[in-house]
């Protein structure tokens, strides 16, 4: 009996040493099998958190009406990457270089307009004059032309019929002749009853053009001119003893691509005594009589004429 009892002790022990071998191969098991299933060594590393890693980019939300563009810039004095930003006012910033202000909707330019003016910037233009003086049916050379005769028209022009007949004379052949003056209306001649007209051409380009006119009133002898008139510094070769222009240059300015400088004058009127300068534009008395310079200049541009225009008229 004492053996039977030793022999189930025995036995008892044995089993529950089974058992507790059963259990550690069933938990514990290989170490490293566990660790790489939990523990720190894992490769596919954490999702979240500082030491995480992505290849793809991420973005941060902007507001409503705002765009943020990174890229790689360069102005004067700043070389590199810089981050523009526009928001909805039309404002945008750029790091380390410049800020611009636009209205929503519009696109800021520079104006590069050309100021450089070049021919023509000493001056004004003003009005142009002009007299052609004809004999009906007997055209003649360039140079100057001359009429005595009777005015058979209205004394207010521009166009004036003419009769080479003398005034007071009664002939039975008719002398026709015309003279068309181009001038503003207040500066037109009012043609005497009986006139002496004297028109200067000069050859130039295109051909015989008109110099400068002058118109005197046969009934009073001795008077100046009622009517003087040029194109340019010189008066008609009649009148050469009664009057004189004279330029003084004022200004000279270059001009880019011309034959010449392009210059401005003022012009100073002698007639019967009297004296006047006058710039362009400017009118006034010379005596018993009124000047006016439309424009004294030169524009320096290849074989454009000189602009420089004026009239003396005797008043109403």
């Amino acid at each position: 009996m004492p053996r039977l009892e030793l022999a189930l002790s025995m036995f008892a022990a044995l089993a529950v040493a089974c058992a507790d071998d059963t259990t550690a191969m069933t938990t514990g098991g290989d170490p490293s099998t566990t660790a790489n299933a939990t523990g720190p060594d894992n490769t596919s590393g954490p999702t979240t958190g500082p030491d995480a890693t992505s290849d793809a980019p991420t973005t941060t939300p902007e507001p409503t009406g705002a765009s943020t563009v990174t890229s790689t810039s360069t102005s004067t004095g700043t070389t590199g990457p810089g981050t523009t930003t526009t928001d909805a006012t039309g404002t945008t910033t750029t790091d380390g270089t410049t800020t611009s202000t636009s209205e929503p909707g519009t696109t800021a330019t520079t104006d590069t307009t050309d100021t450089t003016t070049g021919g023509g910037v000493c001056g004004v233009d003003g009005d142009d004059l002009g007299a052609e003086l004809v004999q009906q049916g007997k055209p003649v050379a360039c140079g100057p032309l001359e009429f005595t005769g009777t005015r058979i028209s209205p004394e207010k022009g521009p166009l004036w019929q003419l009769d080479g007949c003398a005034c007071g004379q009664n002939c039975l052949i008719p002398d026709p002749w015309t003279l068309n003056v181009s001038a503003p209306a207040a500066w037109l001649p009012l043609m005497p009853a009986c006139p002496r007209i004297v028109v200067d051409r000069v050859e130039g380009f295109g051909g015989c053009q008109f110099a400068a006119i002058s118109v005197w009133d046969l009934g009073a002898p001795g008077e100046p001119a009622v009517y003087h008139a040029g194109r340019g510094f010189t008066p008609t070769q009649a009148a050469a003893g009664e009057l004189t222009v004279t330029p003084h240059s004022l200004e000279t300015c270059a001009c880019e691509g011309c034959c010449q400088d392009a210059e401005l004058w003022e012009l100073q009127f002698t007639l019967g005594g009297a004296d006047i300068t006058l710039s362009e534009g400017e009118s006034a008395p010379l005596g018993p009589r009124n000047a006016i310079n439309f424009e004294s200049h030169r524009s320096g541009l290849c074989d454009a004429p000189l602009e420089a225009h004026w009239a003396i008229r005797k008043p109403a």
